[in-house]
């Protein structure tokens, strides 16, 4: 027997003595690649939505930031990838992009998918009916009804009721495809409780599950479902997770997707095989008397044609840009012409959003000062004032106005999340500001005295409407309790898991400020000699990082982590404390915060690290301002 059949008789011999109804079945996009189904792969679609709806050159521009930021796929089978390739943007994301930029929300907008929905199937969907036919379920994040087509032919009859569960959602159940997963706004809160209980109950009720034409990259919903497992959750399933591809059948050597991890860290025994899929299941077909897979047909990919304006594709594209954190491509648009923002809502939400990435927060107190008190958009002009006059280092007045006008908001959970988020990241600065750390601490005790949730906490509806909004407040709240127990944070927290969250949901910007967080966090005083170049590198990518992104405040913010006396010159920290638009009193603060560690660094022989040279981003950024 040779080495790849070998690898596929260990497989297949998970599931020896199972019977077809005690095996679940698990898919993805992938089984739907093969003609006569010849769907597109995500890779695919992604192109596809990116040819379609947005402006020429978007998908590259996307990717160049991602190649610099070094956001890359790690490939699924070694032997399929030589070079790593930049991450594509999340399908989800770009999708909700393309709806909002068209008249209404065009439906017209998932005729896109309109190939799905029409999809005839294939072999890999024969055997899935095959193996209903015996008693066997099917779970898939696919939105065609392949299977269920399937089975009617092989059958003669409906499927059985809950033989098939698409988590989410198809075009059976949704005609106008309104209520898909397929845009980011309907994933990003994960499942519904009831959603999670029952996918949980259709993996505990079986003994084995095989995964096939799936990529694992569902986040937001099924991570979050497996992670929130207990370790047992899932301890005596089986789990044979079959990676296509066009090479000989063998293991690779660790988990490729974060969800195999976790399957495994709730008690799975994940078995991973990258090779042909039609190969192993003719294995599996074989052991439960079923025909194998008939030979491959050729693919006919559609290409659905959708009527799409220039205006509408450059307004997708700002749109998009905008979710994505990319300011310099924001700029650009604009700059360019043929965006319409005539609201003047709108017009506020996109000069605020570019002034506070600019560090300007004078500027943009005035703009949102002047701005309509009772206006659609008043809330966030609460919260905006408040956060200019938190990040110019102006505590105490930006607590007063916080409070204040988080006392009106009670009726709001938007509003309430954003503005008790703030108030409580004043406290937090106060906590760590010399002059001020007795107010913080006595407004942290009133704080936990008081109970700090206001009826917003884990597992609320409020979470899953808001689920950025209630991110960021966990986050400052998890570093509060940290300051009460005076301790640093857990390795766990909030800040590394929602840099995470952001990534995934393509958001560079939230990416890199949580980054920030996570690096002020694991920031220890006593990690010097070869610590100074790993701190110095850390710090410096994310401040060149920043800086390619078009913001200027979280680039030289970074000059204000913990330790940054041992990074940046005197010169440097000058130029961050003058460029952003800080407070007078708060910037001889943080003068008198770096000056003495810097010189103390100096005198016991620290030195910068080698890239604070001639090629540093310091000097680059002082050559583009000239």
């Amino acid at each position: 027997m040779s080495a790849p059949d070998s690898v596929v008789a260990e497989a297949t011999g998970l599931l020896a003595g199972l019977r077809p109804d005690q095996v679940l079945l698990w898919s993805g996009a992938g089984i739907s690649v093969e003609g006569p189904t010849s769907l597109p792969s995500g890779p695919e679609l992604t192109r596809r939505v990116f040819d379609t709806f947005f402006e020429a050159g978007a998908l590259a521009t996307v990717l160049t930031y991602h190649q610099a930021i070094g956001l890359h796929t790690n490939p699924l089978c070694a032997s399929d990838i030589s070079l790593p390739a930049p991450q594509l943007p999340r399908l989800e994301t770009a999708l909700d992009a393309a709806a909002r930029a068209r008249p209404g929300g065009s439906p017209d907008t998932f005729d896109i998918l309109d190939d799905v929905r029409k999809a005839a199937p294939n072999r890999l969907h024969a055997f899935a009916a095959g193996h209903i036919a015996l008693g066997g379920r099917h779970v898939t994040a696919n939105f065609d009804t392949c299977i269920e087509h399937a089975y009617e032919t092989r059958q003669g009859r409906p499927v059985p009721d809950g033989a098939v569960h698409h988590f989410h959602g198809s075009f059976a159940h949704s005609p106008d495809s309104r209520e898909l997963g397929a845009t980011l706004s309907r994933i990003q809160t994960g499942f519904p409780e009831d959603e999670a209980e029952r996918l949980y109950q259709l993996l505990r009720a079986h003994r084995a599950v095989i995964v096939i034409g799936y990529s694992g990259s569902d986040y937001f919903d099924v991570d979050q479902l497996v992670a929130r497992l207990p370790s047992d959750g899932l301890r005596g399933l089986r789990l044979l997770w079959v990676m296509h591809s066009g090479h000989p059948a063998h293991v690779p050597d660790q988990d490729t997707v974060p969800l195999q991890f976790l399957l495994r860290e709730a008690g799975a025994d994940v078995h991973i095989v990258c090779g042909r899929t039609d190969q192993l299941l003719t294995q599996v077909a074989r052991g439960w008397g079923l025909p194998a897979p008939a030979d491959p047909l050729p693919r006919a990919p559609a290409d659905p044609q959708l009527r799409v304006t220039d205006a509408e594709r450059h307004r997708a594209s700002f749109l998009l840009y905008r979710s994505l954190g990319l300011h310099n491509e924001v700029r650009r648009l604009l700059r360019k012409g043929g965006i319409s923002v005539d609201d003047p809502v709108e017009q506020r939400a996109v000069c605020s959003q570019l002034l506070w990435e600019a560090g300007a927060w004078n500027t943009l107190r005035r703009m949102w000062w002047h701005a309509p008190a009772d206006g659609p958009d008043r809330h966030i002009r609460a919260e905006r004032i408040g956060a200019c006059l938190w990040a110019q280092g102006r505590l105490l007045p930006a607590w007063m106005w916080l409070r204040r006008q988080r006392s009106k908001v009670s009726d709001d959970p938007a509003a309430a999340y954003a503005l008790e988020e703030t108030v409580n990241r004043v406290i937090e600065h106060m906590h760590r500001t010399p002059d001020l750390r007795f107010l913080g601490r006595l407004l942290l005790a009133r704080m936990s005295a008081a109970g700090t949730h206001d009826g917003i906490g884990p597992g609320s509806d409020e979470q899953q409407r808001y689920e950025i909004a209630f991110r960021a407040l966990q986050d400052v709240r998890d570093s509060l309790d940290a300051l009460r127990r005076g301790a640093p944070r857990a390795d766990h927290h909030h800040a590394e898991q929602s840099s995470t969250w952001f990534r995934e949901s393509g958001d560079l910007q939230g990416m890199l400020s949580y980054r920030h967080r996570a690096l002020r966090d694991g920031y220890r005083p006593d990690n010097r000699g070869a610590g100074d170049e790993a701190l110095g590198e850390s710090y410096r990518q994310l401040l060149t990082a920043n800086l390619f992104l078009g913001s200027m405040a979280g680039a030289w913010r970074t000059a204000l982590l913990p330790g940054a006396h041992r990074v940046f010159s005197v010169h440097e920290f000058l130029f961050a404390l003058t460029t952003l638009q800080y407070g007078w009193w708060h910037r001889f603060r943080l003068l008198a915060w770096y000056l003495p560690r810097r010189l103390r660094h100096r005198s016991t022989g620290g030195r910068l690290t080698p890239t604070s040279g001639r090629r540093g981003p310091f000097h680059a950024m002082r050559r583009r301002m000239r």
